[in-house]
């Protein structure tokens, strides 16, 4: 083909060949990544492995224009072209080096997960500067800058020996892949929130340029995610005489009308029934969030939706409360914890064990995470090899029950069910009902066997989920985008064995049956179990729950609810707040709306009057004083 021959000299030059050194960065990466993390790969679905490859090319793409560029300064003599060198390699080659390989080595060990797409702005964010975020880091960031300086003298050797076989032809590929992957990285296409199908490099490079993307758009570095935490030191607290095990399970996207809380309230559970029909609600219970990190960082400190970022990464969460009593303490989920650095959070929090799907295996869907009962299973072990008289204070965080829905093929009574979101929303409303009976059954059997520990007798259990799941009531699927009863309302129970709860906190939290309780109200009688005044806290000021283990008061607080915090931001926010069963409600940017789910429990017509303006005026001050 001698008509192709000029143009492929001008994408390529006259040896090919030798542009293929400037895959040695990323192909360092992915060899590290095999390193780091073979398991993990290994459990990738092909779309996932389509997605590392493509974020490995864009990769490619970044390190190649300016090692290109850098080999063409080695053809040129001078103290212009060796000051040129000088600051290439020291303001391009040798931080990403430092990052993308010494320090992404070193992340990795601590959160078993890359510094991705926040992790930058959000560590800068919560410690003030660049320069504080690494002292954070400690004398590691020695390691780090011997493995860059390594990685450095690498790359630039390998640019200098393609200088020499490339001077006849100026191949304008590597610029054009630069400039190619510059767009793809900063447009948002590269996958490395969810399962991380992306080598460390590509990770790495991503989070810079969101972060640069963020500052030069205007949207600034003050967006809310999750990262490490910085604790606030906790006060000496006294120890309670009775120390009862606590097992708080967190389920995901189970709205309350599909799991019955208590067959008091003339509900049925097929499997719960039989297990522990002596089973308490939490009342009306109702998540203040309609997305799982709001909903759980609030559930683990009392936050409101609204506290900062460096508040809610620095309020007390419920396990170093407990394990300052002595307690032992475990993280255990079928949660995928890579997922914009979700696991990040739960370091620094006191916990003894942390595990996620990842680590229990079978995690092909990052939304759907691994098998539950492989997280049960985990969790049971780890109570059984809990020490006879120490107590423990566990969170069991299940996820099959996130779209697209696990189900067991032989467990299907909702029909007609069917998977596809763009169908029937009746019948995709069966399929998501049909994992919920999975999943119940799957906790009943947990029940079952904790039932039969010796420890048992001594032991708090407390059912919630995150947030509930919509299905066309208002227009929406899913959740995270709107704040009615389908998103919010969640089923909550607790169980007990007999020497756990006295009689008076048992009768007291069933006055609360018919009552909105809220997250906020869950955190605080976890405290109350525990034995903990809440007012000793760091940041208690912040923090309105009630104790459930208290009899309900005639009050109905105003308590705010919001799709936005802290720890995330969606792209349309909601606010809201809510009295008893008045619901105000806005998008931003949009008049306040009020609901009433007493006259109209499907929450479609607005209501007006005293009572809506007295909330619509509470929910203004509250939430223009937080902005």
């Amino acid at each position: 083909m001698p008509r192709l021959a000029p143009i492929v000299r001008v994408l390529f030059g006259d040896r090919p060949s030798v542009l293929g050194v400037f895959f040695a960065p990323t192909l360092l990466a992915v060899a590290m990544d095999l390193v780091l993390r073979p398991r993990a790969l290994a459990m990738f679905p092909p779309i996932d492995w389509a997605n590392y490859f493509g974020s490995a090319m864009a990769a490619v793409g970044f390190w190649a224009g300016p090692l290109w560029l850098a080999s063409r300064l080695f053809l040129v003599s001078g103290r212009a072209a060796r000051a040129g060198l000088a600051a290439f390699a020291a303001l391009f080659v040798f931080p990403l080096s430092f990052f993308c390989y010494g320090g992404q080595a070193l992340y990795f060990n601590v959160f078993h997960a890359y510094m991705a797409r926040d992790t930058v702005r959000l560590g800068i964010a919560l410690r003030g500067t660049l320069g504080a975020w690494l002292a954070s880091w400690g004398a590691s960031v020695a390691l780090m800058a011997a493995l860059g300086l390594a990685v450095t003298a690498l790359l630039l050797a390998l640019a200098r020996r393609a200088a020499a076989p490339l001077r006849a032809a100026r191949p304008i590929l590597p610029v054009v892949a630069f400039a190619v992957s510059l767009g793809i990285f900063w447009v948002d296409r590269v996958e490395s929130r969810s399962l991380q199908a992306a080598p460390p490099d590509t990770c790495f490079i991503h989070g810079v340029v969101h972060a640069a993307r963020d500052g030069l758009t205007g949207k600034g570095w003050a967006r809310q995610g999750m990262v490490g935490r910085e604790p606030a030191p906790l006060p000496r607290l006294p120890v309670p005489a009775h120390r009862p095990s606590v097992l708080l399970v967190v389920t995901e996207s189970v709205r309350a009308d599909a799991l019955c809380s208590s067959p008091s309230l003339g509900c049925r559970a097929r499997f719960l029934d039989e297990v522990a029909p002596e089973r308490l609600s939490l009342g009306r219970l109702t998540t203040q969030s309609s997305g799982t990190f709001t909903a759980c960082a609030m559930l683990w400190t009392g936050l409101p939706p609204t506290a900062d970022l460096k508040t809610m990464h620095r309020a007390p969460v419920v396990w170093e409360v407990a394990r300052a009593l002595g307690y032992r303490t475990a993280y255990i989920g079928a949660q995928n914890l890579r997922y914009d650095n979700f696991g990040a959070y739960l370091t620094d929090a006191g916990i003894d064990l942390v595990l996620g799907a990842s680590d229990l295996g079978e995690a092909a869907d990052a939304h759907v995470g691994a098998p539950d009962e492989n997280a049960t299973e985990r969790l049971l072990r780890y109570v059984r090899e809990v020490p006879p008289g120490a107590p423990y204070f566990a969170v069991l965080h299940l996820s099959n029950t996130h779209w697209p829905y696990r189900v067991d093929p032989a467990l299907q009574p909702f029909t007609p069910h069917d998977e596809d979101p763009l169908g029937d929303a009746a019948a995709l409303h069966n399929h998501y009902k049909n994992s919920v009976l999975l999943q119940e059954r799957t906790v009943a059997a947990l029940l079952r066997a904790l039932r039969a520990l010796p420890g048992w007798d001594d032991t708090v259990v407390v059912f919630v989920s995150d947030h509930g799941e919509e299905f066309r009531e208002h227009g929406m699927l899913y959740h995270l985008s709107s704040l009615f009863d389908e998103q919010v309302r969640v089923p909550g129970f607790l169980i007990a064995g007999p020497r756990a709860l006295s009689a008076g906190q048992r009768a007291a939290l069933a006055t609360w049956e018919r009552r909105r309780t809220y997250s906020d109200d869950v955190h605080a009688t976890l405290l109350d179990v525990l034995g903990v005044d809440g007012a000793r806290l760091p940041y208690a000021d912040e923090v309105a729950g009630r104790s459930l283990l208290r009899p309900a008061t005639a009050d109905e607080p105003m308590v705010p609810l919001s799709t936005s915090s802290g720890v995330w931001e969606p792209d349309v926010p909601v606010d809201g707040m809510m009295r008893g069963e008045l619901l105000a409600v806005r998008r931003r940017g949009e008049p306040w709306a009020c609901f009433d789910a007493v006259t109209e429990p499907v929450q479609r017509s607005r209501v007006e009057g005293p009572l809506c303006d007295a909330l619509t005026a509470a929910a203004v001050r509250h939430f223009d004083a937080r902005r």
